[in-house]
């Protein structure tokens, strides 16, 4: 899998031409999480604490990071035929979490950061649009510390584990291990006779996988679905909603002759394809219908306002992204999509409010570089230039360029009290990114 892979922050909300490997979005991460507390719980593991990452790849595949963090390839997603085979590989994840098997890794990478790390993983090499050059530096110093076959080695020696952990999570929790059978059945369908040498391979070959699945899973009918009606829905919404933005002009083409998605679920896609493919009319008219027939649904509301403020029309954009959040009141990327909306209204009010709304958001999103860069630009139009100065610090720092977070640091420095609680902020984030 030779990918270059840019590790940058992007919600589908958040439409840049800048960013575009990472996938944030709420209604995806929503049924992802929903699907995997169970799990986690059989896993012993606080699936609040769990960190669901999307990466924008056609590729079905999956990893774990230190700090409990999953990242998803979005083509597992699409081209999985059920929730349950999501499941299945969520608990084998599960497994190398609770089995501590990437510490090792990262142990060897020493102070890579994650944004390093993902693209050695990926056999890649990690670029930086920022121009980050520590972090290039240490993408090559990680990559001379270890060798490739030793690092796979490693993999290979913990994947068995991982599945018999995963079997073990998906039972506990009263999961079906079908879906894992199936989806290694699709990976087998996939393999090349190039990719057949065990000993060149970060996982064990397929074939022995799909036994030991298949003794784990005796007794159960896999014949029959094992996932509710509403999770099956949801989950098709979610690839449905995938289809629409990575592919639109495809969308547009085939989805209506699909047989896999219902009237509903073909219409949401073309929504979003429209909506990518600048024809906000039909986009509009087909948001509107579903929200008509799903009053409740706040991902509806929120794919309206965020067609209505991508094309200017910000006023009716609010009312719509607070139609959202009126259902669905502590969600954190929501209130990030309003604030940007409040923002660009202009008023004082307004600008208020979006203040607020950031500040609650980053409880759950501290990590999240786009709130600091709004909370910087609201700061700085409420002439708050300290606050606005140390948001744009640590939002240069999430991007990893140290050097433009250190001369916010210092500009901020210069207008702020000595050892007042703001000058140690600032302090405390100078020393983290000097370490």
């Amino acid at each position: 899998m030779k990918k270059i892979l840019l590790l940058l922050l992007i919600c589908f909300s958040i439409i840049s031409k800048s960013y575009s490997f990472i996938i944030r979005d709420s209604e995806i991460e929503s049924v992802v999480k929903k699907l995997v507390s169970p799990i986690a719980k059989a896993a012993n593991q606080n699936s609040e604490k769990l960190k669901i990452i999307i990466i924008n790849d056609n590729n079905a595949n999956a990893f774990v990071t230190p700090g409990q963090k999953i990242f998803i390839f979005s083509g597992l997603i699409s081209n999985s035929k059920s929730p349950n085979e999501l499941e299945g590989v969520l608990a084998h994840e599960l497994g190398h979490i609770t089995g501590k098997h990437h510490v090792r890794i990262y142990e060897q990478l020493g102070k890579a950061r994650i944004i390093s790390i993902v693209g050695i993983i990926l056999g890649g090499a990690a670029t930086l649009a920022t121009g980050d050059s520590d972090a290039l530096a240490a993408i090559g110093g990680g990559a001379q510390t270890l060798s490739q076959r030793s690092f796979l080695n490693f993999s290979r020696a913990q994947e068995g584990s991982a599945d018999q952990s995963g079997f073990r999570f998906l039972k506990d929790s009263n999961k079906s291990i079908c879906g894992i059978i199936s989806f290694l059945e699709f990976l087998q369908s996939q393999e090349t006779l190039g990719m057949q040498d065990e000993y060149m391979r970060s996982h064990p070959v397929t074939g022995k996988r799909i036994f030991d699945a298949q003794m784990a899973a005796k007794g159960e009918n896999c014949n029959e679905p094992k996932n509710s009606i509403q999770e099956i829905k949801e989950y098709k919404f979610i690839q449905a909603k995938l289809y629409g933005f990575i592919n639109p002009e495809n969308t547009i083409k085939i989805i209506n002759d699909s047989e896999y998605f219902d009237q509903d679920q073909k219409d949401y896609a073309l929504a979003i394809a429209n909506y990518k493919l600048l024809n906000l009319k039909e986009g509009n008219f087909l948001i509107n219908k579903l929200i008509k027939k799903y009053p409740n649904n706040p991902y509806f509301y929120e794919l309206k306002a965020q067609m209505l403020r991508d094309n200017g029309y910000i006023k009716e954009s609010i009312n719509n992204y607070l139609k959202a959040i009126k259902i669905k009141p502590d969600d954190s990327l929501m209130l990030i999509e309003l604030s940007q909306a409040q923002i660009n209204e202009e008023s004082p009010n307004n600008l208020l409010n979006a203040i607020k709304n950031l500040k609650k958001a980053s409880i759950v999103e501290n990590q999240n570089e786009k709130l600091w860069y709004l909370l910087s630009v609201a700061y700085g139009r409420n002439n708050e230039m300290s606050k606005s100065r140390y948001a744009s610090a640590y939002s240069a720092y999430l991007k990893g360029d140290d050097v433009r977070a250190l001369n916010f640091i210092k500009k901020a420095k210069k207008i702020v009290k000595k050892n007042s609680v703001e000058w140690n902020k600032l302090d405390n984030l100078e020393s983290i990114i000097k370490k």
